[in-house]
């Protein structure tokens, strides 16, 4: 896991400037990185098998500055490259946190803990 860590945390830097380039932002989906695919499935315990016209995103919703909920997800190939809106991003996140309870429970736990008086920072990446 370590040793894909600084690699990873390169991907997780890119989303805090496309945050902070793009403040009126929420939502984020973007292809997963090597690195944090072979994280996922250490984590997971077996390798994500998408079909051949598939490809492997990871979606984020910024809950405050530098606070981030993510989920990885199997999509369409032939997404690559799009780029979408804020309300499409949004309506994939939401829909994948929808039929994923846990997702509504880090997410609920994360806003609980930004509310604290030693709250999430302003600067972290909030994985």
């Amino acid at each position: 896991m370590q040793r894909h860590a600084a690699e990873a945390d390169r991907a997780v830097e890119g989303d805090r400037r496309f945050f902070a380039r793009w403040p009126d932002r929420t939502y984020r989906i973007r292809l997963l990185s090597q690195a944090e695919r072979r994280q996922v499935e250490i984590f997971q315990g077996k390798p994500l098998r998408p079909e051949p016209d598939q490809a492997v995103f990871t979606v984020m919703k910024q809950l405050a500055p530098g606070v981030r909920m993510r989920a990885t997800v199997i999509g369409p190939l032939e997404s690559i490259g799009e780029e979408l809106t804020d309300a499409e991003a949004g309506s994939i996140y939401e829909s994948y946190a929808d039929i994923h309870p846990a997702i509504r429970q880090r997410e609920a736990m994360m806003r609980a803990a930004v509310c604290q008086p030693r709250g999430a920072s302003q600067d972290g990446g909030g994985r």
